[in-house]
C-alpha cells in the first residue's frame, strides 16, 4: 500500500474490525463478521461511527528531525464517543515532500486538457 487512497481504505477498515472488535452488541459484531460491507445499511451506530471517522482525518506538514526534511503527515484518530467505548484508534502516514513538485492548480487543469 502507498497511495493516500489505498492507505485511506486500509485505515478506515482497521477503523472498523476495532469498532466492532468492541461492540457492545454481539449481534452486530457477528453481522459484521458475515456480511463487513454492508454494516452502514444494518448499524445506525456505525453510520454515526464511520460518518465521524471521515471528519477525524487531519493532514499537516511537519519538519521530521530525524530525516532532516519536511513530511505531510496525515493522520486518523478517533476517541470514541458511543456507549462502552473506551479505546482510543490512531492511524497515521508520513510523506517526504522536499523532492516533490508542486503545481498550481491551473497547471492540473492545464496537463489534465493536453491528455
Amino acid at each position: 500500500m502507498s497511495g493516500y487512497v489505498d492507505h485511506y481504505h486500509k485505515a478506515k477498515k482497521e477503523f472498523t474490525d476495532w469498532f466492532y472488535k468492541h461492540h457492545p452488541n454481539d449481534g452486530m459484531k457477528t453481522l459484521y463478521e458475515i456480511m463487513p460491507e454492508d454494516m452502514r445499511e444494518f448499524d445506525d451506530q456505525y453510520k454515526f461511527a464511520i460518518e465521524s471517522f471521515d471528519e477525524c482525518e487531519q493532514v499537516k506538514i511537519l519538519f521530521h528531525y530525524e530525516r532532516g526534511e519536511h513530511c505531510l503527515k496525515i493522520k486518523w484518530e478517533h476517541s470514541p464517543w458511543w456507549e462502552n467505548q473506551v479505546l482510543h484508534f490512531y492511524y497515521c502516514i508520513m510523506l517526504p515532500i522536499d523532492g516533490i513538485d508542486f503545481k498550481f492548480p491551473h497547471q492540473l487543469v492545464s496537463r489534465r486538457e493536453e491528455e
